[in-house]
């Protein structure tokens, strides 16, 4: 079956493979101060935001992206007051974390404003928790932003793009110090590290490099399935010198939590850190 391009919206990826999905209507068309940002009605996937050609939220799957960069450390850490995401303007990773009634504050800092505003425009559900009188909305470079802060927040979030145009900058080493030296001691930083299936170089290197500024036994990455992203396997990076999400897997969650949820769970919890044997090479031929 051919495809017809005024009714399929393609990403291909390196010129090798791509994901396609029909639409019936482009909702949304501008370009930004740094991208594309695009916003297409399908019927298998929902409502779709892509930014600079690429997939970055679907209403389909959305929620296993969002809840697996958010509730392993928020499960994993002991307290949790202050959050800093840096990217995400679509809102997702925030509505996630004012789930938790423990955090006082969070700050969003996405550089690009009319993603936020596509976002709550086409994506309400998604985007609901930019809403809450919890959360802070700056519109700032996060690498810049973050080199301000020292010892101020329990858990950062990094909501990245691919490392191209404005992205590049959060997949560098002195981002990831200004990260750790932003962290509390007992805090966490989450980041999300690629495809490992499509993205080795991407993926292996910058989990290296985490390992290098936290400790090569306190970056842990983990993986979840979002089938909208290159290759379907997805990965994530926990960081922390003084907590590990392994040892303290939660035994339970609270009952309210647990029906909000539609990914996460204590077992995804306990297996989403079991890598296999292919990633483990990856990492290991990186070393």
């Amino acid at each position: 079956m051919s495809l017809n391009q005024s009714e399929w919206f393609t990403e291909a990826f390196q010129g090798k493979t791509a994901f396609s999905v029909r639409y019936s209507r482009k909702l949304y068309d501008s370009l930004s101060d740094f991208q594309r940002i695009e916003v297409f009605d399908t019927e298998p996937m929902g409502r779709i935001l892509i930014l600079g050609g690429c997939f970055m939220v679907t209403e389909k799957d959305s929620f296993v992206y969002h809840e697996m960069l958010v509730h392993p450390a928020m499960s994993a850490l002991k307290e949790v007051r202050k959050v800093l995401i840096i990217g995400g303007g679509d809102g997702g990773a925030v509505t996630e974390v004012v789930k938790h009634p423990e955090v006082e504050s969070v700050v969003l800092c996405e550089i690009d404003p009319l993603v936020i505003h596509a976002c709550k425009d086409y994506f309400p559900s998604i985007s609901a928790g930019l809403n809450d009188p919890r959360v802070t909305i700056v519109n700032d470079d996060g690498a810049a932003f973050v080199a301000n802060f020292n010892n101020e927040f329990d858990l950062i979030l990094v909501d990245s793009t691919d490392p191209v145009g404005p992205g590049q900058a959060l997949f560098e080493i002195s981002f990831y110090e200004s990260i750790k030296r932003s962290l509390r001691h007992s805090g966490a930083a989450v980041f999300q590290t690629e495809s490992p299936f499509f993205m080795e170089d991407v993926f292996s290197e910058t989990v290296m490099n985490l390992k290098r500024v936290f400790g090569s036994q306190t970056a842990l990455p983990y993986l979840a399935t979002i089938p909208s992203y290159p290759g379907g396997l997805w990965s994530f990076t926990f960081c922390s010198e003084t907590c590990s999400p392994i040892l303290a897997a939660p035994d339970s969650l609270q009952k309210r939590l647990v029906q909000n949820l539609k990914y996460y769970s204590v077992d995804v919890h306990r297996g989403c850190f079991a890598l296999p044997v292919f990633v483990q090479q990856l990492l290991k031929n990186s070393d």
